[in-house]
């Protein structure tokens, strides 16, 4: 019998869900599936606070572990796949999925596996995904796929209907904006993904399996958009080191610089962020062949 191992960790439940559709066609292939949530020793509080969700921002970014619980699976397996399911803050992965990537016992659960990656995300994920890449590749593990599914609200709508869902706990539509996150039919096309995991894994032949998914969808990268990840990913790294400058001799001065940042952060978004997004869409249609042969490698697996 084949088995696929799906670790990942959820604060919300969308990409447990998520996750949960995908592995679904495989169980009815009588493929199985053991799952490895990830529990910091910490909690993360839902709904966030203000001040608790930009407090994690320096590490998000900087990519600084935090202890998790102890891992409830032990490694040896066997196992055909290890599929990492992830979600994006502050334009990195989740610092649970990063507290993992380094937790010494990693290696045991990916070197020498095929690896696929699946992230639910609002709309940027292309660098995270790029630092998985790295991180898979250190621990031995073997990336044969990736899949994201993503809000497909307009950038400023999935930022209002985020922040309602993340501070007041509310993901339903109100007023003239639709419910927070993944929409319900791509969640449920979802499953899509899943075929085409079965049958690669009934066949033995996983070589072929990220071009199979991207033929399904599982990829598709807007140029402008990763134009706009790769200026917010840099300014984000300057905003880190502000954060953190004086925080060893002044603690408080951490807590100071964390709510200017989130003032900062919001003004950006919606005041500079549509003319930002249109000077990075008319900067991708000059830069357009540079761009397209970037996403095919940012794609390939």
């Amino acid at each position: 019998m084949k088995r696929v191992l799906v670790i990942h960790y959820s604060q919300t439940g969308q990409l447990t869900a998520l996750l949960d559709r995908i592995v679904a066609p495989l169980r009815e292939a009588g493929i199985a599936v053991d799952h490895l949530p990830l529990r910091p020793a910490t909690p993360y509080p839902f709904p966030w606070t203000r001040v608790s969700f930009f407090n994690c921002f320096p590490e998000a970014v900087g990519h600084d572990p935090v202890p998790l619980e102890p891992l409830a699976l032990a490694p040896e397996g066997p196992y055909d796949l290890v599929v990492l399911g992830y979600t994006i803050w502050f334009l990195n992965p989740s610092i649970p999925m990063t507290s993992f990537l380094k937790h010494p016992d990693a290696a045991r659960y990916l070197a020498d596996r095929p690896v696929v990656t699946v992230v639910g995300a609002r709309n940027m994920w292309v660098l995270a995904q790029e630092h998985m890449r790295r991180s898979v590749a250190a621990l031995r593990g073997r990336l044969v796929g990736h899949v994201t599914v993503v809000d497909r609200s307009p950038n400023l709508v999935s930022v209002i209907t985020i922040i309602r869902w993340m501070f007041r706990g509310r993901r339903d539509p109100f007023l003239i904006f639709p419910a927070a996150g993944i929409r319900a039919e791509d969640m449920e096309a979802s499953a899509r993904f899943g075929r085409v995991l079965a049958r690669h894994l009934a066949a033995g032949d996983l070589g072929g399996l990220n071009a199979a998914l991207r033929r399904e969808g599982s990829i598709r990268i807007v140029p402008s958009l990763l134009m706009l990840e790769k200026r917010a990913t840099f300014l984000f790294g300057k905003y880190r080191r502000y954060i953190l400058a004086k925080a060893d001799r002044d603690p408080a001065s951490r807590l100071r610089r964390v709510k200017v940042f989130s003032v900062v952060l919001t003004v950006g978004v919606f005041i500079l962020g549509p003319i930002t997004s249109l000077t990075t869409a008319l900067l991708s249609l000059v830069k357009r062949r540079q761009l397209r042969a970037e996403v095919e490698r940012l794609s390939t697996y």
